[in-house]
Parts: structure tokens; sequence; C-alpha cells
């Protein structure tokens, strides 16, 4: 790390310090910290799998798992060779896109590319996001805003029975666990904000619900197969919460809820102009979580960043050959320049869960705080990040854009922009943010 990102750390207190390279270290936090591991890593590591028989892997359903015998090479603390199964995964990005992402569970739990040891695994094809690096932004943000249990991340080629599938990130699948999201055994919860996860998508599944409050569409994570009456528990436990934030009471909101860490979501969100967040009344991707009944709910972990960065949802679907539009516009906001009211909002705007917030003047105050005393040297650690891992994948990720016939503009090309967009969006939002009103 530099002197200079030194010096700006303790000026701006960030909450936890952010690192890019391997000999940097970042801890996970939560009630019982889990063992330290790095975010990422400054090499690009090579995972080879082959499938029993060599059958294909065409489905994301869990019952189609198939066994795999899984390889890692290109460094050698990361080599391995282990039993696994695996699927694929994803929604938008298995069911359009030609180069899916997968979804590996190892036999036995291993330290994979250097990550906390663990089973299960998430290879992102990135197929979209041609910088490789939207879901490396959100993340760098949560970890840098100390938001609990962000993800690690690593790069990697891989080979999936002999096909070369080009550049992938690999992260850590958002799960109760240790090294994931430490919960208590009996009374922790872990709860999915998605309306691709909910009640009208899979109607016969006892874990899912619409939320009392709000009507979030929601399902229930931890604990596993809850359950009807372990559903029923977690909805109750829920509206709690939805009705400190309807009333705006800020003594109650204060007991039920981490407020720190919903501000820090919130700034993340804006940040990369999330449209995952604007499915009123529900989100896609969301998390929250609780360690037990005596603790507030939590939100994140973080999940899912390249639907930002002023997308453009016109192209959707596989366009090879064209590729997809991103960075034109650095001015469009999520939750607007007022978000109670929903006034200059994206579309149809977040859930009121989230908009209600603003009209709790001690709330608003919190979020100008945590954006205030950060914002400055989260860009420029972003930038320094970015930058190191620009060096270390921009080969490999322009091969992917030429394996996969996406030559909209090149790798670099797509990268400056992001760049360029970045630092206007945290000067354009100080503006806002600063502005925001105070009922």
């Amino acid at each position: 790390m530099t002197e200079k990102l030194k010096v700006l750390a303790v000026i701006f207190l960030l909450a936890a310090a952010v690192s890019c390279g391997k000999d940097r270290i970042e801890e996970k936090t939560g009630p019982v910290a889990p063992a330290e591991v790095t975010f990422t890593a400054d090499v690009i590591a090579h995972i080879d799998i082959l499938t029993d028989g060599g059958a294909a892997v065409d489905s994301k359903d869990p019952k189609n798992y198939r066994p795999c015998t899984v390889k890692v090479s290109g460094e050698e603390s990361y080599a391995l060779e282990a039993r696994g199964k695996i699927r694929g995964r994803g929604n938008s990005t298995w069911n359009w896109y030609p180069k899916k992402p997968y979804r590996i569970k190892l036999d036995a739990s291993a330290p994979f590319l250097g990550m906390a040891p663990n089973k299960d695994w998430v290879l992102l094809a990135d197929y979209r996001d041609v910088t490789h690096m939207m879901n490396l932004v959100g993340f760098y943000l949560a970890h840098g805003l100390g938001l609990p249990y962000a993800n690690n991340v690593r790069y990697a080629t891989v080979t999936l029975n002999g096909e070369d599938l080009g550049l992938y990130m690999v992260t850590e699948q958002v799960e109760e666990g240790g090294h994931r999201v430490k919960l208590d055994p009996e009374e922790g919860i872990l709860l999915a904000l998605d309306i691709n996860d909910g009640p009208d998508d899979e109607p016969r599944a006892t874990d899912n619900f619409f939320s009392d409050v709000y009507g979030m569409a929601a399902a229930v994570k931890y604990p596993e197969d809850a359950g009807k009456a372990g559903r029923n528990r977690v909805r109750e436990e829920l509206a709690f919460l939805e009705r400190a934030i309807g009333e705006g009471d800020w003594t109650a909101l204060q007991r039920e809820l981490d407020v720190a860490s919903m501000a820090k979501y919130i700034l993340i969100q804006e940040i990369i102009s999330n449209v995952e967040m604007d499915n009123y009344p529900s989100l896609r991707s969301g998390f929250i979580h609780r360690y037990d009944d005596d603790s507030p709910w939590v939100m994140g972990p973080l999940w899912d960043c390249d639907g930002g960065f002023n997308y453009n949802w016109g192209d959707m679907y596989d366009h090879r050959g064209r590729g997809h539009t991103y960075f034109e516009n650095y001015r469009t906001l999520i939750f607007g320049t007022d978000p109670y009211y929903h006034e200059g909002a994206y579309g149809s705007t977040p859930s009121d869960f989230f908009c209600d917030l603003f009209g709790i003047p001690e709330f608003v105050s919190l979020l100008q705080q945590v954006w205030s005393e950060n914002q400055a040297a989260l860009l420029s650690g972003l930038l320094d990040c970015l930058e190191e891992q620009e060096a270390l994948i921009g080969e490999a990720a322009q091969a992917d854009m030429d394996r996969w016939g996406i030559d909209r503009y090149s790798h670099a090309e797509e990268y400056r922009k992001l760049r360029t967009w970045l630092t206007n969006r945290f000067h354009y939002l100080d503006g806002v943010i600063r502005k925001y009103p105070k009922y």
C-alpha cells in the first residue's frame, strides 16, 4: 500500500483496510471473526474441470449436479486436485448468454485459490461485464466501508471437459458458515430478498414469503429447510424491523437494525447505480442476516453488481459481435435526489423498505457522515486497486472477448471508461448526497 493511501486511510477513517495484493490482509467481520483472508491475489490461476464420463453441465438445478474432478494450477500455493460436483447457476446469466456461470461443490472443504476453506465456490462468467471488474468494484467498496462478510475474489482461466471457457471471477457462495456468514446455529437467520427467489417464482417452496409490511419477496436461506413454521418465525421477526422503518421510529430502528450497515449498503448500491434495486416493491440479489434473537438485522452480504454502471438493459440478451453498453451516463440515480418522495430516481424506484429510511433525519445524517468520512479515500483506493487488477487480467480479458465474439471496442477501452465513469460518479454523488433533505 502506498504512503498516500496509508495517509488517506487514516484521515478518512476507513472502516476496514482494503487490499488488492496477496500481501495485504483483509479480515471479515462478524460476531466471531474468521481467519484472515486476502481480498484479491496477484496471479491468475487455472482451473481444469472434468466431469465423469464427460457429462455436459447443462442445468442449474441442484438435482442435476455433475460429479467431477477439479484441478487448480498456476500458483504453487494454489495447487489442488479434488473431487466434487458442478452445476450451472444464475438467472439471466445462465438463461441468455453463451458463456455460462457455474457453482462448484467440493466433496471436502479446501482453501480454494488461497481463500478460506469451504466446499462451495462460484465461477462468475462476466459475459455481460467485459471489464471483468464490476463485481470487484462492489466487493472493494463493501470491504472498504466495513460491510460484514464482503466477498473475496480471484481470477482464473477455466477449461471444462477440455473446452477453453476463458476468464472467470472466482468467489465465495453467500451462505451460512464460519468463513462466510457466521450465525448462531439455533437462532441465526440469513434471508435473500430477491424477486427471482420469492413465492411467485417458486410457489411450492415453503421457505419463501412476501414480507408483511413492504411486500418484498423473500426466501429463508438459513436455517436450511426451515419449513412453514420456520418461515413464519422469520417473517414475524422481519416485520418488527419493517414496522420500525415504516413508523420512522429511530429508537426502535437502532434496536432492530445495524443502521450503519444499511447506510453503507445503500451508498454502495447508489455508487454503482445498481438497477437490481429497482424492482418495486422487491429487489434482486439482496441479502440480510441476523446472528441471533438478541442481535440486530445486518444488511448484506453484497452481491451481484454487474447490473449497474448505467447498463443499457436493451442489451440484455446475447449480442455476439456487438457487446453490451455501459458508462453512458454517470448521473443516473437509483434512489434519487429525494429518496423519501422518490424524486429524481431511475424507473419505479427501490422498495420503500429503503426509501422510508430517508424520512428519518437521524438516518440521513448517519448516511451523510459515512459518505463524507470515506468517499475520498474510497475512490483513491479503488482506482489504485483497479489499476493493479488491470495489469493482472488485461491480456486474459481481451482474449476472453475474442473467444466469445464480444467486439464492442476493446477491453482496454472499456476499462478506461469504467475508471472515468467511477471518478465522475463519485464527484457527482458528493453534491447529491450532501443535499439529501431531512424531514
